[in-house]
């Protein structure tokens, strides 16, 4: 096979890496894909079997000995820690919000969505406590 059908497979299967959220897949591929490549242009592969079978060793041998030590490295097996939470912080009723109900509230300096979880209405002004974040709404009790 022509050594720049490896190049532009290697190069496409590199960029498919890039462009998916993964654990690093198709990089071992695209890599192995390169290295035959630039073998085949030197000469030093020319039989279309002999690449094939050169491709499909490295890929599973780097695969297999490198996936590990890059997921380690890069914590991509971690879940990702909380950065900015706002669970505990206290925030403003900026209408009545009945028990139960749902209403808005400013929490540093920024008017949330909220539910309130207690057992009593939230007044306007009054102060309240984030207990959880749900997508973008507060779950609120009175402070």
């Amino acid at each position: 096979m022509a050594w720049w059908i490896w190049i532009i497979g290697g190069v496409l299967l590199c960029l498919a890496e890039m462009a998916t959220p993964g654990a690093f897949y198709l990089l071992f591929f695209g890599v192995a894909a390169l290295v035959v490549g630039v073998l085949a242009w030197t000469g030093l592969v020319d039989a279309t079997w002999v690449q094939f079978l050169l491709f499909t060793v490295l890929s599973i041998v780097s695969l297999v000995l490198f996936h590990r030590a890059l997921s380690d490295k890069l914590n991509l097996d971690e879940p990702a820690e909380k950065i900015n939470t706002l669970e505990g912080e206290s925030g403003t009723a900026l209408v009545d919000i009945p028990a139960e109900g749902t209403g808005k509230v400013e929490v540093r300096g920024t008017g949330w969505n909220a539910v309130n979880k207690g057992a009593s209405p939230i007044e306007r002004g009054q102060a309240c406590v984030v207990e959880r974040v749900e997508g973008v709404s507060l779950w609120v009790r009175g402070a």
